[in-house]
């Protein structure tokens, strides 16, 4: 007599059945760790970017600093540069290397301008010197006596103080549409001189300018005067 075991293919229809849910159960968590090991990286790249782009604060990126060029105002604080066009400099400069040592040369420009037959000079420098207290820079011009006006006149080689000369902190300093003297005066030179004298001596320039018949001091005068010179050149108004 045949027997049949029912129960034994039961029990074998029944194990064919879970070992199928265990695969369907293992795919779907590596489904899950697949999908979450993506989420990692998408946020580890989001964050690398971000930390590029300038972190995530939301600051920009740092630049690199880099050194400007220096400014024009820096190097030529007294804007000569611009008068070199329309105006002269000097061809003969003198000053005082000994108040100068260690620093910059002093610099001028000029123009003759003003009425034909009686020229106006105007000068602009920079001069860069510490005024000792109790000194006071001067600008003195002295007519050429080389030279001659327009009656052939030489000029008068004596010495006549200007005005007090007061530099800018850049050593800055001017002196505008200063006459030569007189009608007819065209063709004579002027030697223009900073000069450092005592504040009394100073205060006694205009007093002497303003004395009956006076007309500059003579070399002897000018001598006698206790001054340091700083420095000088040569303005033609031919």
């Amino acid at each position: 007599m045949t027997s049949i075991d029912t129960g034994s293919a039961g029990d074998t229809a029944n194990d064919g059945s879970q070992s199928e849910g265990d695969k369907s159960e293992s795919r779907t968590r590596i489904l899950i760790a697949a999908i979450g090991g993506l989420a990692l990286v998408a946020a580890a790249t989001v964050t690398a970017l971000l930390t590029f782009l300038g972190g995530n604060n939301g600051s920009p990126p740092p630049t690199t600093a880099s050194a400007s060029p220096p400014s024009v105002a820096t190097e030529d604080p007294c804007d000569l540069r611009r008068l070199a066009d329309s105006w002269n400099q000097p061809p003969s400069q003198r000053y005082n290397e000994t108040l100068f040592a260690g620093r910059r040369a002093p610099n001028v420009y000029t123009q003759v301008g003003g009425p034909e037959d009686n020229p106006e000079i105007s000068v602009k420098g920079q001069v860069s010197l510490d005024i000792p207290a109790g000194q006071v820079l001067y600008l003195i011009t002295r007519p050429d006596p080389d030279s001659k006006d327009e009656y052939g006149h030489p000029g008068s080689n004596r010495f006549y103080p200007a005005s007090p000369v007061t530099p800018t902190s850049s050593g800055c300093w001017e002196d505008d549409n200063h006459s030569v003297g007189y009608p007819g005066a065209k063709g004579i030179s002027e030697t223009y001189m900073l000069v450092l004298v005592g504040s009394d001596q100073a205060a006694k320039f205009p007093a002497d300018r303003k004395s009956r018949d006076w007309d500059g001091y003579s070399q002897e005068q000018w001598q006698a005067i206790t001054k340091i010179d700083v420095m000088s050149f040569h303005v033609s108004t031919a």
